[in-house]
């Protein structure tokens, strides 16, 4: 990680266009954060825009605004993120995720920092660096059809790749003191069991570290104690106490779904059936919990307390 620390501190000075690469929950919108920080654009705008969250017909509006009347629904004018990002950092996550037509429409932005709103023959110009990010091999979705290599090489000047968290060896144990001494300030817990980092260390972290800070946020909400053992671990990391270590990495784990389903669930309960707070406790949308809820056929019924 000194390496790419490194990085970050070689491309401040420039205004070159950064690409960021890595497995979901690395740590790429905190490394691009970390380049506009440090860079004097500190004090300038930084915008995020998550290419994967919206649908294709969408992103257009989402980057670049549109006028009223343009569409149904576009009852007033409204500023894409192009514009709010003038004189700043406009942050593209999940670059990947953009189909070829999206793409096209980007490729032009980038060439000449300039875009029409949806709706308006008015041509606007901004200034902005550009940081994106993606999961996703772009090198092997341009062999594919799926990438435009001329999009790829003019936002891949400078490139950072953020190694996922198994193989970052130690690492796991000074995260996971880090977060548990953020999250435990109210609480009694100073460390971890030998027997829990033992699991860590045989777990490979398909979430990274992202994963690794909401397993500890979860701990610390749920237990009381001065250690983490290994019976404060939620599925699947539990599971791995029963298995011989040399084996454990062809053991069954659950499908993320069914973690998905059994966490949203237990925050629930801890709540009292309260989807707001259980929202806010899992850093999720409450529409995330309700959609989730309706897929599954659950109605959730709520214990009202004096």
């Amino acid at each position: 990680m000194r390496s790419i620390y490194e990085m970050i501190d070689s491309v401040i000075t420039s205004r070159a266009r950064v690409l960021i690469t890595g497995e979901s929950g690395t740590g790429k919108e905190l490394c691009a954060e970390a380049i506009h920080k440090k860079s004097a654009l500190r004090d300038k705008p930084f915008i995020v825009l998550n290419c994967g969250a919206f649908p294709k017909n969408l992103v257009e509006t989402q980057l670049f605004g549109h006028v009223k009347g343009a569409f149904t629904g576009a009852v007033s004018n409204r500023r894409g993120a192009a514009e709010q990002a003038n004189g700043g950092v406009l942050f593209l996550d999940e670059i990947g995720e953009l189909d070829l037509a999206s793409q096209a429409i980007l490729l032009r932005f980038v060439q000449t920092m300039t875009f029409h709103p949806v709706g308006s023959d008015t041509l606007k110009k901004v200034d902005v660096r550009l940081i994106c990010a993606t999961n996703r091999d772009l090198l092997a979705d341009i062999k594919t059809g799926r990438f435009r290599h001329d999009l790829y090489y003019r936002l891949d000047v400078f490139n950072i790749h953020l190694p996922p968290l198994r193989d970052r060896e130690d690492d796991v144990f000074l995260l996971a003191q880090h977060f548990l001494s953020r999250y435990a300030e109210n609480k009694s817990f100073v460390g971890f069991a030998p027997e829990t980092l033992a699991l860590f260390k045989r777990y490979d972290w398909p979430g990274n570290v992202r994963e690794l800070k909401y397993l500890i946020y979860k701990i610390v909400l749920l237990n009381k104690g001065k250690y983490v053992t290994p019976d404060m671990l939620p599925v699947p990391l539990d599971d791995l106490s029963n298995v011989p270590e040399e084996v454990h990495e062809v053991a069954p784990i659950k499908k993320l779904s069914q973690v998905e389903k059994e966490t949203i669930l237990e925050a629930i309960e801890y709540c009292n059936g309260n989807v707001v707070q259980a929202a806010n406790l899992l850093g999720i949308g409450k529409t995330t919990i309700y959609d989730r809820l309706r897929t599954w056929g659950i109605t959730i019924k709520r214990t009202v307390q004096s």
